[in-house]
């Protein structure tokens, strides 16, 4: 296996190197980088996933009914003999350490309450967490970027057709180190002269980056990639190019409980294809209650597709678009 260059989510960058920012197509230098930052996505839809179940309407719901009945049952017989809130509160005043221990004694109960949804959250969160942890064993990756990816990480001529696919995914790169990544795989198979198919098999941004907007970058390169990918089919298939009456299909699945995710999508003009209750794009087995949790908390998979007119234009935009062009010299201060 060629060299790789390490990367360590749970690390700062290193502060010793420039601060400088590039991109660059995926390398077989690289591969072992991509495949933690795509990894690490399933990792942060964990995170989502649980803090939206945590915080659900309906866990909210449950938090503010049950907890006044959980205390107010522990307090019933002070309750019961109370008048008004004025002697309630007189009689709490001549009882403080009964009133501790009665406050107490209803912990458990409160700590059942947050406890349902806390385990809720973390069996639904394992399903996305678990795969981080097969993305390379199982492989996975193999499906997020369309080839051998152990195959790629062995190449050494950088001129192979299996080095050229490492094209189709884009890398940003800061203080010699990868934080963001985005990938697309053509379908071929499904594809024709008059309509080139691609899906956004991963976008994702290191956490304590996504705040800069790199991700709305990467959506602008996908878009520009898909075209050019289109000419290429084109040539491949001795079409004149520049054919004006083509299409091309972008799609990308994004979760219902990432509203940033979705939003991005809607915002460059996806729109909703359709919605699965089937989370793990790896296995689509769900037993009924998981089905029936899913739909009752409104957990899918939503897929989301841009439908993109071909012209005579599109060589003219392709050659001159940076995105499309490898910065990996052009540096500026972070």
């Amino acid at each position: 296996m060629v060299a790789q260059k390490e990367i360590d989510l749970n690390s700062p960058l290193n502060a010793d190197a420039p601060a400088s920012l590039s991109k660059t197509s995926l390398t077989p230098e690289l591969t072992n980088a991509a495949l933690v930052l795509h990894g690490d996505n399933f990792k942060q839809s964990q995170a989502k996933l649980s803090r939206y179940i945590l915080v659900h309407p309906i866990a909210i719901t449950l938090y503010t009914v049950a907890c006044p009945l959980v205390i107010a049952r522990s307090l019933w017989d002070y309750i019961e003999i109370s008048d008004n809130l004025i002697e309630f509160y007189q009689i709490l005043m001549r009882n403080k350490t009964d009133f501790v221990f009665c406050l107490f004694s209803a912990l458990p109960m409160l700590a059942a309450v947050f406890g349902c949804f806390g385990m809720l959250a973390y069996i639904l969160g394992d399903e996305l967490g678990s795969i981080t942890n097969k993305f390379i064993a199982q492989r996975y990756c193999d499906h997020v970027f369309g080839f051998d990816v152990k195959k790629f990480a062995n190449v050494i001529d950088g001129n192979s057709s299996l080095a050229a696919l490492g094209k189709n995914t884009e890398i940003v790169v800061y203080r010699d180190s990868p934080i963001a990544i985005a990938t697309i795989k053509p379908d071929y198979e499904q594809s024709t002269k008059d309509n080139l198919i691609v899906k956004i098999t991963g976008i994702h941004v290191r956490k304590v980056f996504q705040k800069v907007d790199f991700d709305q970058m990467l959506i602008e390169w996908a878009v520009l990639r898909s075209r050019e990918l289109y000419q290429e089919y084109l040539k491949s298939k001795k079409i004149t190019s520049g054919k004006t009456n083509g299409s091309i299909l972008i799609t990308m699945d994004a979760y219902s409980f990432d509203k940033q995710g979705e939003n991005l999508l809607i915002k460059n003009g996806f729109k909703l294809l359709n919605k699965s209750i089937v989370l793990n794009p790896y296995d689509s087995k769900l037993n009924k209650l998981q089905k029936s949790i899913h739909q009752f908390l409104g957990l899918t998979k939503d897929s989301f597709g841009l439908l993109l007119t071909t012209d005579s234009e599109d060589v003219e935009l392709i050659k001159d678009s940076s995105l499309l062009r490898n910065e990996n010299s052009a540096k500026r201060r972070a």
